[in-house]
């Protein structure tokens, strides 16, 4: 790349593409997957400014506080690149969304990812290597746990392995990569956390469990009526939970 190329943008006008030019991201920030999921988190948010041109999101009062909610879309790339864009040094930045329980935990369970292994690709873009191991920000991890302690909630603590395919977790030799210290799998973490970390934020992210796919409750096989009960109850939960999260960080 030409020294030309390489200055031509500042972090200022790649946030400005990207976001549409916000007037206000807050200190804290909530990545979440999906859009079409942001209006849940309006209801319980004051004073919006909305945003949004690749990547939708808002600003408003939680409890009289500025935050933002983001949401990224789905996959390792679109996750580390919407979280890279946000020029915002300093940032704690929490990611919420769903996981595979692997060998524990049961579906509605909270896992709150220490670390991450690098499955994913992007995170090689930070500088990590395959299967390399990306961690929280220790400070965050600890007042995130504490949080979700004082609403209530059970977690799970431990390594995430992200993936960017979810048909390889079809095949046998695809869990031979994965290390038997990993409790869940996701398509985000790494690259949140590589992202996040190489543009001076502060990352955390957590999960609910949506499925087991070592336990035959995968999203490829039939759930039981309990266990689409236990799913269809913590999505509709998430939002309320993640938010109380968020307000006490």
């Amino acid at each position: 790349m030409s020294e030309h190329l390489r200055h031509k943008y500042s972090r200022q006008d790649i946030q400005a593409y990207f976001f549409g030019n916000p007037q206000k991201i807050s200190e804290k920030i909530l990545f979440i997957k999906k859009d079409d999921r942001l209006d849940e988190y309006k209801q319980h948010i004051q004073v919006i400014e909305e945003f949004g041109n690749v990547w939708e999101g808002f600003t408003g009062l939680l409890r009289g506080e500025d935050v933002t909610i983001i949401a990224t879309g789905i996959g390792p790339t679109m996750v580390g690149d919407c979280v890279y864009s946000v020029d915002k040094v300093g940032a704690i930045c929490l990611y919420s969304g769903t996981c595979g329980g692997i060998k524990i935990g049961e579906i509605g369970n909270y896992f709150l990812a220490e670390e991450a292994v690098c499955g994913d690709g992007f995170s090689l873009m930070m500088g990590y290597d395959f299967l390399a191991r990306v961690k929280a920000d220790s400070r965050v991890l600890k007042v995130t746990e504490k949080a979700f302690q004082s609403v209530g909630k059970r977690i799970i603590k431990g390594t995430s392995f992200t993936t960017s395919s979810v048909t390889r977790e079809t095949d046998e030799d695809f869990w031979r990569m994965v290390p038997d210290d990993c409790a869940a799998i996701e398509m985000g973490c790494a690259s949140f956390y590589s992202a996040a970390l190489a543009s001076s934020k502060k990352p955390v992210a957590f999960f609910w469990i949506s499925d087991l796919p070592l336990g035959r409750k995968s999203f490829f096989d039939v759930l039981t009526e309990i266990d689409r009960n236990k799913k269809q109850n913590a999505r509709e939960l998430s939002v309320g939970t993640e938010l109380q999260i968020l307000g006490q960080v």
